[in-house]
């Protein structure tokens, strides 16, 4: 008997699918339009002048002071025509033409110099409203976007600024800053300005946009110095001759008494709003400045200081020995052995405590120091105080600085 074997397999069908993925890829086109500007005029050059304003500036230390402000000048318009070929342009803002010199952050505002040293100024946009500081080019700030045919105006914030190293300049002074810019650019950056409106000219180094307005601000300032002199500017007090005792521990008062000669209170910090003029802000609303506050002293020696509290402070070197200087507020009739009042060193006083002829409240605009006749004199005592080292005779003899100045 045969025996047949059989196998079996089994066949299984793999199919294999193939899906083929098209990637279509979108290119988006954009062109270069190149726009033709046309228009009725333009404003480049010039002067924008803010008109005298006087100003007695305070020197009480402080580095840095807002003088004077004109708010929301239309410093002139422009109109630019770009109609053609249905592209739209921003109007922009920046400065040019920066004098040399130090460049400052005051009060949040960026104060550029200008051709007196210690005196700034700063420009701000007010077309939007926003207050932005205008940058120096070619950095700027778009003020009107997104239009072909429109008149716009040079609107800017004007700040006059006190700053590092300021030294008051005496009587009328002529103050000249940076130029403010506006110009057109395309909204779109691929697009150039092929012709500019008539006068417009091209801004450096970019032949993309037009310069359509640009105006150089100025001031005329009449500067009152803020700082009061000596009548007698190199005043010497003779403290006389002593033997020492050490049954004396002070030698008696003398007078150190100072007259002050102070400046009228033009004030400062007034403001013009509003101004239309092109070419100054002559027409504006004016505010007055901000009076002068009260008159302050400081006595600082220029040896080094023993009790700033008590008002003493060293003798000269290479002279007497065992002594130290001491100041008092007062004639000498109204000192004791220990003074009521003495001066503190490196501090200041109201010249109103030490004379009730100056004023202890802010002064009106234009007012002097004192009233007509009144005697200004500040009475101040001084006399050698004993301390702790051996007495050693010589010369004694020790200096100090006044300064006496509106606030």
């Amino acid at each position: 008997m045969n025996e047949s074997k059989c196998s079996y397999f089994s066949v299984k069908k793999i199919i294999f699918i193939v899906v083929a993925i098209t990637s279509i890829l979108f290119i988006r086109c954009t062109f270069a339009n190149t726009i033709t500007c046309g228009g009725s005029y333009t404003s480049v050059g010039g002067d924008y002048a803010v008109p005298p304003v006087n100003i007695t500036a305070p020197n009480n230390g402080e580095s840095s002071k807002l003088l004077y402000t004109v708010n929301d000048s239309t410093v002139t318009a422009a109109y630019s025509d770009c109609r053609g070929g249905g592209s739209w342009i921003n109007t922009s803002n920046t400065l040019m033409d920066i004098p040399p010199g130090e460049i400052y952050t005051i009060d949040g505002y960026t104060v550029y110099p200008t051709n007196i040293k210690g005196i700034g100024v700063s420009i701000n946009e007010s077309t939007s409203g926003s207050d932005k500081p205008v940058p120096v080019w070619p950095a700027y700030i778009d003020t009107v976007t997104r239009y072909n045919n429109m008149l716009t105006t040079l609107r800017t914030n004007i700040r006059l600024w006190k700053t590092p190293g300021f030294t008051p300049p005496i009587g009328a002074t002529q103050i000249t800053s940076l130029t403010s810019v506006s110009f057109i650019r395309p909204m779109n950056a691929g697009d150039t300005i092929g012709t500019c409106p008539p006068g417009g000219v091209r801004m450096p180094n970019n032949n993309d946009v037009c310069k359509v307005i640009s105006r150089r601000i100025t001031f005329t300032a009449f500067f009152q110095l803020g700082t009061c002199e000596l009548l007698n500017p190199n005043q010497t007090v003779q403290m006389g001759t002593y033997h020492s005792s050490p049954y004396e521990p002070a030698t008696p008062w003398v007078d150190a008494s100072f007259q002050l000669k102070c400046p009228q209170a033009w004030g400062y910090g007034g403001s013009t709003k509003t101004p239309t003029n092109f070419n100054d802000a002559g027409n504006g609303t004016k505010t007055a400045n901000s009076g002068n506050q009260p008159i302050k002293i400081k006595i600082t020696p220029i040896n080094p200081i023993v009790n700033p509290s008590q008002g003493t402070f060293k003798l000269n070197e290479g002279g007497a020995e065992g002594y130290d200087l001491q100041l008092a507020w007062g004639t000498p009739t109204s000192q004791g052995a220990i003074p009521a009042k003495p001066v503190q060193l490196g501090s200041w006083v109201n010249a109103s405590s030490l004379n009730s002829n100056y004023s202890a409240v802010a002064y009106a605009i234009g007012a002097n120091a004192l009233p007509n006749g009144a005697d200004g004199k500040i009475n101040m005592s001084a006399r050698y105080l004993r301390n702790s080292q051996d007495v050693n005779a010589g010369v004694a003899n020790a200096s100090v600085e006044v300064l006496a100045t509106y606030e």
